[in-house]
């Protein structure tokens, strides 16, 4: 059986690094840690050292160390369960286990992730080899020490074909096995390392446990990307993880604060200089999820991404994801600077901390971001900066924000506050629970609410076409539809067609199976629809289309996945791939969910 991730949190936060070595290493003191004499290897003068503050033990001659569990794991020669088990049992800490892992299962998980913690080894020895010495070179170039490389476990990735993968079958790993976990892929020529010529960022869970990689590379060139990441695995989920959080977590919960960034170099320069609380979303769009997990930490964030047009754009994007999920949010601005890492690395820490203090608040940030977008001076363009703050104040739970809110707003726009509570409260209702929740990967689709029902907007725009294509009604009707009024229309129109396949619109109108807002519902989509131009209603329905077999093929995978059938997953995988690789191809897409259908 597999414990838990969130207790093997707790466990960790629960437990004291100094209590558990001291059982077995005898510590004294030194500053604001303990010292020791290793207990790994022939240790003649204290080169142990025990940090509560991190929660770290680490020796310094032979690299041996880790967490407290992981520290237990390996001085008693256990395994991580076994450890978890005794330590929750010695320290009286209660903890689960997870009810839908059987034991073979379990084996294989625990091989994968056992895979997983040798690459990071194998890529943190390598970066001090003569493979690695360029890789070492650029780091200790950007101010980052021998120590600080080691203690983060940054690595490299040779500059071959299939290194890595010899390395592995050598010890008896299979190609399988590191095809599960992304360590290498499949091409015309035969299988090949992901990770080439690239300085190797570990990425951990909240159990301390090794689960992707990022890897960057060392020269600017447009040819290839910066910034290369693990995809999505059995063992890793992006959208579901944040960067640092496994070793900051327990300071970020201590000093109540986050500081949210965009790369891993980033957060790393962050932590050298002092900022230990700096974690980075994994070079995805921050997601609700993220959110969520870091939530458990604490609810007050500081947003410090690049400050180029996408990175202020995904400033405001996170920023509301944040404040539905209640966060105190608060914006770092880069005028001399691209990035925090160059930032400090051209200012320091004074200045960095300085920025930390003027940093706006998030409504602040958005009304001069909105302001630069919009021309106050004209009337259209006032109008359009006040309709711009709508998602901000439909998210909005408590009152008293809205009316403080609102008060600045009018006050600065010299704007009625009755006029402003009207288009952005009263007649701005909460367009859904969640109001980024995605409804699928890539292209995902924002919720709206009316007062009777969610209808998210995938639907939506479905039933809209729905109603002017009768081809599209067989492709929608079949779908998981959640929406009950969607399914009540959708079920009309399927029995309209069946009398009057061109004009059944018009008679789903007249139907008096609808009541008056239903038939203004339709008659809005219909609307809408016929006002867009033709090239727009092309790509609507192939966005539409696509989105729909993106749902399913992950509906599918995540079958799979449970059931541990790694080969048909990875083949999904690869469908997945070509779809979100196709160009508004509609023929292809229709050839490949007929290989989808042929495979499930």
């Amino acid at each position: 059986m597999r414990i838990r991730d969130e207790d093997v949190e707790k466990l960790l936060n629960s437990l004291k690094i100094e209590e558990v070595v001291g059982e077995v290493v005898s510590l004294k003191r030194s500053g604001a840690n303990y010292k020791g004499l290793c207990p790994f290897h022939s240790d003649t003068s204290p080169s142990f050292t025990v940090s509560p503050q991190k929660n770290i033990a680490k020796c310094f001659s032979c690299g041996a160390g880790g967490n407290t569990i992981s520290f237990y794991s390996q001085y008693h020669k256990i395994s991580f369960n076994e450890a978890c088990l005794e330590l929750a049992k010695k320290y009286n800490i209660d903890i689960q286990f997870e009810k839908s892992f059987d034991e073979a299962k379990e084996k294989e998980y625990e091989k994968l992730y056992g895979l997983m913690e040798e690459a990071r080894d194998f890529f943190a020895e390598m970066i001090f080899n003569n493979e690695g010495r360029d890789a070492f070179e650029y780091l200790n170039k950007r101010g980052l020490s021998v120590q600080f490389i080691k203690e983060n476990k940054i690595g490299y990735s040779p500059n071959s074909w299939d290194k890595l993968l010899n390395h592995f079958i050598d010890k008896g790993y299979s190609v399988e096995d590191l095809l599960n976990v992304g360590l290498i892929k499949k091409g015309d020529k035969g299988y090949y390392d992901t990770f080439r010529d690239r300085i190797m960022f570990p990425i951990s869970n909240i159990g301390a446990k090794t689960i992707a990689f990022g890897g960057r590379t060392m020269e600017d060139r447009k040819d290839i990307a910066k910034y290369l990441n693990s995809s999505d695995t059995i063992l890793f989920n992006k959208g579901h993880n944040l960067y640092g959080i496994k070793e900051r977590g327990s300071l970020i919960r201590k000093k109540n604060y986050s500081i949210l960034m965009e790369g891993y170099m980033d957060v790393l320069k962050a932590h050298s200089f002092g900022f230990d609380t700096a974690i980075a979303s994994l070079g995805t769009a921050f997601t609700t999820d993220q959110g969520e997990l870091l939530k458990r930490y604490s609810s007050n964030v500081i947003i410090a991404y690049d400050m180029d047009d996408a990175g202020r754009k995904a400033t405001e994007r996170t920023g509301l994801i944040l404040k539905e999920q209640g966060f105190n949010i608060r914006v770092i601005e880069f005028d001399d600077a691209k990035d925090p890492d160059e930032y400090l690395n051209s200012f320091g820490k004074e200045k960095f901390l300085e920025r930390v203090k003027e940093s706006k608040e998030i409504f602040d940030f958005l009304y001069e971001f909105y302001a630069k977008e919009y021309n106050l001076n004209d009337l259209l363009g006032k109008q359009n900066f006040v309709l711009a703050f709508k998602p901000f104040f439909s998210i909005l739970e408590k009152d008293i924000e809205k009316a403080l809110y609102l008060e600045k707003l009018a006050k600065n726009l010299e704007i009625d506050k009755s006029f402003l509570e009207k288009e952005l409260i009263s007649n701005n209702k909460k367009e859904s629970s969640k109001f980024f929740k995605k409804v699928e990967n890539k292209n995902y689709f924002i919720e709206k609410k009316d007062t009777k029902s969610i209808i998210n907007s995938l639907e939506s725009q479905s039933l809209k076409l729905s109603l002017v294509y009768s081809d599209f009604v067989d492709f929608f009707w079949d779908k998981k539809i959640e929406s009950p009024i969607v399914r009540k229309i959708i079920n009309l129109v399927k029995e309209e067609i069946n009398t009057d396949k061109v004009n059944y619109s018009k008679k789903l109108i007249q139907n008096n199976s609808l009541n008056e807002e239903e038939k203004g519902l339709v008659l809005v989509y219909l609307t809408s629809y016929m006002s867009l131009s033709e090239s727009n209603k092309e790509k609507l329905s192939y966005e539409l289309i696509k989105s729909w077999f993106r749902i399913e093929i992950n509906e599918e995978m995540k079958k799979y996945k449970e059931s541990m059938k790694l080969n048909q997953y990875f083949q999904l995988k690869q469908i997945l791939k070509k779809l979100e690789d196709d160009k508004e191809n509609n023929e292809f897409v229709n050839n490949l969910y007929k290989d989808f259908k042929n495979l499930v």
